[in-house]
């Protein structure tokens, strides 16, 4: 999973753990997860499973919806965002790279 997706979910689980006042070690207690595992994900260290993220929502008193809503691509800058594309370029064939390119051509045809 993408790092800055990563970061910026954790640091919004922090926020909404500190909102609620609520310590790391009781938010892992109430979550029924290891303080390491909170930790790790607040830190946007771990990918958490959807599980883990259920649990905090549930622990929160909130939806899942909610505990993803200050995470979206949006967040991301123009040039993370073109790093992250050129990046998974990178790994494809000749191929894949031509399929992309005309499925851009015909999405940007769209605007």
């Amino acid at each position: 999973m993408d790092k800055v997706f990563l970061q910026t979910l954790g640091k919004h689980i922090a926020n909404l753990r500190k909102q609620k006042g609520i310590s790391q070690e009781d938010f892992a207690e109430l979550s029924g997860k290891m303080i390491n595992t909170v930790s790790n994900i607040e830190r946007g260290l771990t990918d958490p499973r959807i599980s883990t993220l259920y649990s905090f929502a549930n622990t929160l008193n909130i939806s899942i919806q909610d505990l993803l809503i200050d995470t979206p691509i949006n967040n991301i800058s123009n040039s993370e965002t073109l790093n992250h594309i050129i990046s998974l370029l990178e790994t494809q064939d000749d191929k894949t790279l031509k399929i992309i390119l005309k499925q851009i051509e015909v999405l940007l045809e769209m605007k």
